[in-house]
């Protein structure tokens, strides 16, 4: 009988030895799919229609890649109105007002551009800081404008910074120089700014 319970035992290690050497290689051989998808969750695109304006985020990149996106979409005729959302970045010296330079050489006529200079540290507070503004301009409808791994999260936040039903809000990502999901993983630059972005969104769900 001790024979069969030993038998029987050993058995049943080498059955579970078995299922978790099939997990951690099935784990393996995945982990590309559901890493992706992890990496797709922080993008969203939508169909953009016409809108009462386009509005272009703080935090644009050196190459000002989110305005050239916008001034497309504006020299598209998407929106009528370029809003451009800025912190300071030195002495004397506003990321909105660079960004008002750079959209009016491209060619979008001053009188249809707007600043919201702000010193938000979040995008919470940016979207605090820029909806009474779109209120005061009666804005009901934009077309939000970030780098790619910022969409969803901005999307969400600015959602929730308007009344159900006042504001539609459109998402076009910048892809310029942006996070690439596809194997993030495998790149220092995009697995720091998965995580960056990562804790962020966890920390704001967590804050509300």
């Amino acid at each position: 009988m001790r024979s069969l319970t030993r038998r029987a035992k050993s058995q049943r290690r080498w059955i579970v030895a078995g299922v978790v050497f099939v997990l951690l290689v099935s784990a393996y051989l995945l982990h590309p799919l559901y890493l992706t998808a992890i990496g797709n969750a922080l993008v969203t695109e939508d169909l953009l229609q016409k809108s009462d304006a386009i509005l272009v985020l703080a935090g644009d990149n050196r190459h000002g890649d989110r305005v050239n996106h916008a001034v497309r979409l504006f020299k598209a005729n998407y929106a009528p109105l370029l809003v451009l959302s800025g912190t300071p970045i030195g002495w004397r010296t506003h990321q909105a007002d660079i960004m008002r330079r750079q959209a009016e050489e491209l060619g979008v006529p001053a009188g249809q551009i707007l600043t919201v200079a702000h010193g938000s540290d979040s995008t919470k507070e940016e979207a605090a800081a820029i909806v009474p503004v779109l209120r005061a301009r009666q804005v009901h409808s934009i077309i939000l404008v970030s780098s790619n791994f910022h969409t969803a999260r901005a999307k969400r936040v600015f959602r929730k910074a308007v009344d159900p039903g006042e504001v539609r809000i459109l998402v076009s990502p910048v892809r310029e120089e942006s996070f690439n999901p596809e194997g993030w993983w495998t790149r220092r630059r995009d697995a720091k700014v998965f995580l960056i972005e990562a804790i962020k969104t966890v920390w704001y769900e967590l804050a509300e």
